[in-house]
């Protein structure tokens, strides 16, 4: 796996916190110059340094906000101005909420849109083509294991990962034979800051919930291995090939059923 990534350039979108700094962390490991982008430059720089210091790596910080309209411009922009050659995308920033959709703050909801699918499409689309004029590289996508069916009171999150399994799978295909690779990472619970943010106080049924560094060691591996769409841990591999064996309206309505034991729907939508 080593080779695939020592001495190339990386850019890591979400890069200041959960799965973004651990997927950070670990292609500093395998040699990776890393340029890192999120809104936080304290935690990046310092993240930076770190790696740098410890890896014997080269590191970049650009900030930016990619939830907001201009943000992959601004984000495009930095890295112009680095002059460094990106051979690896990462998309890791996203962010998620929780509860009837009637009720969830409408401009936060666009903002996940902006942030889960389109800014990740543009940087996608301004990056591939350098790396299918160099024949290697290549795009990891963060998606989700709600991908795989629709979650009521996760509405608008679960629809983006979906949007994201979909478009990778799609540009995996027409990347075959060119030396050029893409895979959507799909984590089932994990325990980051994201459930915070997302107004979630339980990730999930324990048996299922990985830690961030095995959720990216697996994951990386599986894209280094040319995988399309990976799904870490036994038990929600399982979970996932059974959701999809269900007629859409079953596996809804189960979806329905979790998120009302897990207490992430309201209590007058209960029942």
């Amino acid at each position: 796996m080593r080779t695939l990534f020592e001495n190339r350039w990386a850019l890591v979108t979400g890069a200041s916190s959960g799965l973004g700094a651990e997927l950070a962390r670990r292609l500093a490991e395998q040699g990776a110059h890393l340029a890192l982008t999120a809104r936080s430059r304290d935690r990046l720089d310092d993240l930076a340094s770190d790696l740098s210091r410890v890896n014997g790596i080269q590191t970049r910080v650009v900030c930016a906000d990619l939830a907001r309209p201009d943000g992959t411009d601004v984000l495009l922009g930095g890295v112009r101005e680095l002059g460094v050659p990106i051979a690896h995308l990462v998309n890791s920033a996203g962010f998620g909420s929780n509860g009837a959709f009637a009720e969830l703050d409408a401009s936060r909801e666009s903002a996940m849109v902006e942030l889960n699918v389109s800014a990740l499409v543009r940087l996608t689309r301004a990056l591939l083509p350098a790396m299918v004029a160099a024949r290697e590289g290549g795009v990891l996508n963060v998606a989700s294991t709600v991908a795989f069916q629709p979650v009521p009171y996760m509405a608008t999150y679960a629809a983006t990962k979906a949007f994201v399994v979909s478009f990778t799978l799609a540009l995996a295909t027409e990347l075959e034979g060119s030396g050029v690779r893409a895979m959507a990472l799909c984590p089932g619970p994990v325990r980051t800051g994201f459930q915070a943010a997302a107004g979630i106080a339980r990730p999930g049924l324990p048996i299922a919930v990985l830690t961030a560094q095995r959720t990216v060691a697996d994951g990386l591996e599986a894209y280094a291995r040319g995988e399309h769409v990976f799904v870490p841990g036994v038990v929600n591999a399982l979970q996932v090939r059974a959701t999809r064996l269900l007629p859409t309206a079953l596996a809804t309505w189960a979806a329905k059923r979790t998120m009302q034991r897990l207490g992430r729907a309201p209590k007058r939508l209960r029942g």
